[in-house]
């Protein structure tokens, strides 16, 4: 455990999985657990300052037992929207205002920090509560992982939580001379932010008080991680513990189908168990297929919170609530005093005595079970009297049978339903080769299950998937494996369809997620899919939400691909992708690690291994405009100009990249007035084609090459560094930041200017280079401040650089202020006398000086 993980260690028969009638141990449970959480969380007691938790309450079982219904059963029970029966009495009155919060991991195994800290963050809100540590916190962390994106809407009621967050923001950052403004946070906010807690220019008590907060702000500037994220939970229970006592809400977060984020590599676990962990006031109710083991695990793995010291209730031998209930069976009177109440009533025929016999014989006390033998028996009794014999098989019989008893457009329905984790009613329609409306009319029936996921609501039980996924040829119009693998893939389409209708990027990636899954398990290749993983923003957030990674199917080998942009730095992704380069990878993925090893490689300056990838990848796709353009990009900058003009004349490139390259290569000449027209050709040519984001990194170097020249104005700087910030493009940030810089250089304006140009390189983990140099050159030229130049000097030649053109120009610089030439780790081309353009470069140096 780092000193990070340890910040905070100071009467209508309903179905049957909704029969409780032996539930009320369980309720019982519950109820005990959250009497004696508000106990603590009164008397703080349940604090961060202490050093065991017991804020957990689970309910783990079998599959089909009914977990799912009784949390959401005690959800509205606790929240007074159950009236009275016979089995479970009204819930205790309290004092404070009950809130809770559902965190439902049912077909997805990915644990989203922020999102279930801002869903607290609602439950917990108020007119009068303020949240300033975790306000700043997440603002800081929003703004760097997330830049660009606004923060979802978060009222409650009439109450706009948003609203507050902001107006605590602005009243702390007033102190440093900052507004938050109306817009999304992005990374110049955030990095502004950062660097004012940082230089101590919030004074605020907040800062003063609380000494993690500092902490975290720092991690955020190094890596703005998921843990770091999880991390933010002890923020928000440092204010939560400030309320006074008469403000302080109950607080119960129900987290449902925790099996998902069990097991495997305890990436996602570790962030659950971090904020639970992290909120000791919040009373977490949680269900799953399998206990808890964090009081049994040793420390040192990656789920840092563990040990029986820190988890009391979690020992499986604990007695006091909140502790670990195991969920059973549904006991035999229960079984018959349901099947008595649902006999003849709510659409159901009359049972006979061996019906229900069979029916409580088949189903072991398995409430789904039930369900689908009365599904069976609403169905039979169309034919005629229930035949005893129907009932009492197997689940998975019981699931073939239903199947064969629904109307064949349903039951068609239902086998594509069966294939995805979620899923719409017009997507399983489209994929079934069946009308919307059948599909509206199996999505009433018991074998489907509905909850609030904004764009696939609807899913099927995981055992009856399970038990479809079984049938054959010969059980009734039952598909074979050729059938299901069709389906899945008129499935992909739908899905694909949706996806290029969606406009909402984390909605695309939601999407994605179930469109690789069910890639992963057919074994499909989907070219469409692979760009659309590539284009979404945030390629450790795709990793996430991808398949295990495997080297046995398509797209478990894209995920070993992904793998490399989880928690790695360039260096690292280096090594990574060398490795899978040696491993029996289909051959478009080791293309795309080839590919995304040369970007790597250039990233960091190292161009002659770069040189060498695409060589090979051209030499294999010849006609790729792709390829061509970057090995030419990378041949000029390595200053190779002679295989440069060799490789254009074998392969031509398309007008805008020919033109881009041209400008470039003048620009290495010396020729800046020359180098700018091209490069706006090539601007031109991406907008129209709607690449708006690659015409921004293109408009980058117009903004760049005209400062230099004297030929633009901060303002349109500013433009272009807002254009940046609001898609997270920190690259163009700074590029921006630089040449307002430049033109500001001598003036009263340019140390903030350069002051916010390095916070925001520092802050996002850049390396100080030719845009953090140059303008700092220009102002000491401009004030004839030669120690200035001298302290300049003795910081760049600290480190060892390779040549590049940006390098160069630097070096140039140097030269022009008097200084000797630097050695650099690589060299540009021997071959080729580039005297004439030092000396182009030496006359205009001085007219950069001076300011075009």
């Amino acid at each position: 455990m780092s000193d990070f993980d340890d910040l905070f260690s100071i009467k209508e028969v309903g179905a049957a999985t909704d029969l409780f009638t032996n539930r009320v141990a369980e309720n019982a449970a519950f109820g005990n657990a959250v009497l004696s959480h508000l106990q603590r969380v009164v008397d703080r007691s349940a604090t961060l300052g202490s050093p065991a938790r017991n804020n957990v309450l689970v309910y783990y079982g079998v599959g089909g037992i009914g977990k799912t219904t009784l949390s959401r059963r005690l959800e509205r029970w606790i929240l007074g929207e159950l009236s009275a029966d016979e089995h479970w009495e009204l819930p205790p009155r309290f004092d404070q205002a009950v809130r809770t919060v559902r965190i439902d991991f049912h077909g997805s195994g990915v644990v989203s920090p922020v999102d279930i800290l801002l869903a607290l963050r609602v439950a917990m809100a108020g007119r009068r509560k303020r949240f300033p540590a975790f306000d700043l916190g997440l603002a800081a962390w929003w703004s760097m992982a997330r830049p660009g994106m606004p923060l979802p809407d978060l009222a409650t009621g009439t109450f706009d939580v948003r609203g507050q967050i902001a107006d605590t923001l602005n009243e702390v950052l007033a102190e440093a001379g900052m507004q938050l403004g109306a817009g999304p946070l992005t990374v110049r906010m955030g990095t502004q932010l950062i660097e004012a807690v940082r230089s101590r220019r919030l004074r605020s008590t907040t800062l003063r008080d609380c000494r993690p907060l500092s902490a975290i702000i720092e991690e955020v500037r190094l890596n703005p991680s998921s843990y770091v994220a999880a991390t933010l939970a002890g923020l928000l229970s440092w204010d939560f513990e400030r309320l006074v006592t008469g403000e302080v809400p109950l607080v119960i977060a129900f987290v449902d189908a925790l099996e998902y984020v069990q097991g495997g590599n305890l990436v996602q676990e570790r962030l659950l168990n971090r904020i639970v962990h992290l909120t000791p006031g919040v009373l977490w109710v949680v269900t799953g297929r399998n206990s808890l083991d964090w009081a049994g695990r040793r420390p040192g793995g990656p789920v840092t919170a563990v040990g029986s010291a820190s988890w009391p209730g979690l020992r499986l031998d604990a007695c006091t609530e909140p502790r670990q209930h195991l969920v059973g069976d549904l006991s035999d009177i229960d079984v018959d005093r349901y099947l008595s109440a649902a006999s003849g009533a709510s659409g159901n025929p009359v049972l006979s005595e061996e019906v229900r016999r069979r029916i409580k014989a088949g189903a072991h006390g398995l409430p789904l079970y039930l369900d689908l033998s009365l599904a069976i028996a609403r169905t039979s009794a169309a034919q005629g009297p229930l035949d005893p014999a129907t009932f009492g098989g197997s689940l998975p019989e019981l699931v073939t049978t239903v199947f064969a008893d629904l109307p064949a457009a349903e039951r068609d329905i239902a086998r594509a339903a069966s294939l995805v984790s979620r899923f719409d009613p017009q997507m399983v329609a489209e994929a079934s080769g069946r009308r919307l409306a059948d599909a509206l009319r199996f999505c009433g029936r018991a074998l489907v299950s509905r909850d609030d996921h904004p764009l696939l609501p609807y899913r099927m039980h995981d055992a009856v998937r399970a038990a479809a996924s079984g049938e054959t040829a010969a059980d009734s119009d039952g598909w074979t494996a050729e059938d299901r693998r069709a389906c899945a893939e008129k499935l992909l389409k739908a899905l694909h369809r949706r996806h290029d209708a969606q406009a909402d990027v984390d909605h695309r990636l939601e999407l994605l997620e179930v469109t690789a899954s069910l890639s992963a398990h057919f074994d499909l290749r989907e070219p469409w899919l692979r760009a659309a993983l590539l284009a979404l923003p945030g390629l450790g957030k795709t990793a996430m939400r991808l398949p295990a990674p495997s080297m046995d199917s398509w797209m478990g080998q894209m995920s070993v691909f992904f793998e490399a942009w989880r928690g790695k730095t360039t260096k690292e992704r280096i090594a990574y992708f060398q490795g899978l380069l040696d491993e029996p990878l289909d051959a478009e993925i080791h293309e795309m690690v080839e590919q995304f090893l040369a970007y790597a490689h250039r990233g960091i300056y190292d161009l002659e291994p770069a040189r060498s990838l695409l060589e090979g990848l051209l030499g294999r796709h010849p006609d790729s405009d792709l390829y061509r353009y970057q090995l030419a990009r990378t041949l000029r900058e390595l200053q190779r100009y002679r295989a440069l003009e060799e490789h254009l004349r074998r392969y031509p490139l398309a007008d805008s990249t020919r033109l881009r390259t041209e400008a470039d290569v003048r620009f290495d000449q010396g020729r800046l007035a020359e180098s700018v027209e091209g490069v706006r050709a090539r601007v031109t040519f991406l907008r129209a084609a709607g690449k708006d984001r690659l015409a921004l990194e293109n408009e980058c170097a117009v903004r760049w090459r005209e400062a230099l020249l004297g030929q633009t104005t901060s303002a349109a700087c500013e433009e272009l560094i807002r254009a940046n910030d609001r898609h997270g493009m920190t690259g163009g940030m700074r590029t921006g930041l630089a040449a307002k810089a430049v033109l500001l250089a001598g003036g009263p304006e340019f140390a903030a200017t350069v002051a916010e140009l390095r916070s925001v390189t520092e802050a996002t983990g850049g390396r100080t280079g030719h845009r953090e140099v140059v303008p700092v050159l220009v102002d000491a030229l401009r004030r004839e401040d030669r120690d200035a130049l001298r302290q300049e000097w003795e910081r760049w030649t600290a480190e060892e650089r390779h040549w590049s053109t940006n390098v160069g120009l630097v070096n140039l610089m140097f030269e022009y202020a008097g200084f000797g030439a630097i050695r650099f780790a690589s060299q540009p081309d021997p071959d080729i006398d580039t005297s004439p353009h030092r000396e182009r470069w030496l006359r205009t140096i001085p007219e950069i000086v001076a300011g075009g």
